[in-house]
């Protein structure tokens, strides 16, 4: 695996085609070995090789990858571009893009409002996804078996400093999530905090990301309850117009 990448690596040099003795040179390998590695690439259509020269240069299939990246690059800057728009008008609040990690959920980045106290937390932070309002707002999108799946293995994987909720109670919440296309909670996980969460799906109805903003209880957030979620999921719906405009899905 490590010489196939290094062959792979070779092709960000300046040279658009090499042919397989200088590549067997530059990277030490055995010509045979090289050969070999070269085949299986082109067979996978990372590579191709010219039928004239009989050299090798970039494929269709490092293309598609590298498409795919920027898709869901665009996607996140689309998404931090629409979430700061929004929470300017927030303050005390945080906007969040957040996705999920096989049972957790990972934040991407964090957007702070514009007032004097905010909620912070650091872009890569990991949490329990069935524990935050994000991380269940994104299994509610999963099928129902393979949301049933990821939090079994999660709970096997254990590393939870709080007890799980019976699964009836997450099923029957979930289910709610997906009733009224948002998750919400108050002071659930940490007092007097409250988050507002919606999921940014794929055209096959897959989570991609979450949108949420956490917001202290206080005078000045009174009211949010009832506008994050419209807010919240007119951004969703600027987003997937943007990216549908642009050629694009909304894919990580």
């Amino acid at each position: 695996m490590d010489r196939a990448l290094r062959v792979l690596e070779a092709f960000l040099g300046e040279d658009n085609q090499i042919g397989v003795l200088e590549l067997s040179r530059q990277l030490a390998l055995d010509k045979s070995v090289t050969h070999r590695i070269l085949s299986t690439l082109v067979a996978r259509r990372f590579l191709e090789q010219d039928p004239v020269s009989r050299r090798y240069r970039v494929g269709l299939r490092i293309w598609e990858l590298g498409q795919r990246y920027l898709a869901g690059q665009m996607l996140k800057d689309v998404a931090e571009k629409e979430l700061t728009r929004m929470i300017a008008g927030h303050p005390y609040a945080t906007a969040y893009l957040a996705q999920l990690d096989g049972g957790d959920v990972v934040v991407v980045s964090t957007i702070r409002g514009p007032g004097p106290i905010n909620l912070y937390m650091d872009p890569g932070s990991r949490l329990i996804a069935e524990q935050t309002t994000t991380g269940r707002t994104l299994l509610a999108f999963l099928p129902p078996v393979k949301a049933d799946q990821v939090v079994a293995r999660r709970r096997q994987a254990r590393g939870s400093v709080r007890p799980f909720a019976p699964l009836d109670e997450l099923k029957a919440e979930l289910a709610a999530i997906r009733s009224r296309e948002y998750g919400e909670s108050e002071g659930r996980y940490t007092p007097g905090v409250n988050t507002v969460a919606v999921a940014l799906c794929d055209r096959d109805g897959a989570p991609v990301l979450s949108l949420s903003v956490d917001y202290l209880t206080a005078p000045e957030t009174a009211g949010l309850a009832e506008i994050l979620p419209r807010q919240l999921q007119d951004c969703v719906r600027r987003i997937e117009r943007m990216i549908q405009a642009s050629g694009g899905e909304a894919e990580t």
